[in-house]
């Protein structure tokens, strides 16, 4: 299929039927989409965001974490199976790290 040709709602409609599921689809622009349905394999924090917290939970009882999974939320439950792509989202703030300034001996 040659997604170049296709129009802007083809491609969402491409995308909403898309597996794994395309994440906020309906707001991309025809590029972004394009870049999206070319790639073999959607990028790891799209599938994640797709994830179901059924999903998740067969996920953990798959890795061996079966205590007090019933409890958790989405977003826990992300952090605790994917630890790095929740970290990767909080450390891009810009921002760079300051030493803390030696106290001088007066």
């Amino acid at each position: 299929m040659d997604l170049h040709s296709l129009s802007l709602q083809e491609l969402k409609k491409v995308a909403r039927d898309h597996k794994p599921k395309i994440k906020h689809y309906y707001v991309k622009s025809r590029l972004e989409l394009i870049q999206l349905l070319s790639l073999k394999e959607l990028p790891q924090e799209y599938i994640i965001e797709k994830m179901t917290i059924e999903e998740l939970r067969v996920e953990a009882k798959k890795r061996g974490i079966t205590k007090g999974i019933w409890k958790l939320s989405r977003p826990q439950f992300i952090d605790l199976l994917y630890p790095s792509s929740q970290q990767n989202n909080q450390d891009n703030d810009g921002g760079e790290k300051h030493d803390n300034p030696k106290k001088e001996n007066t």
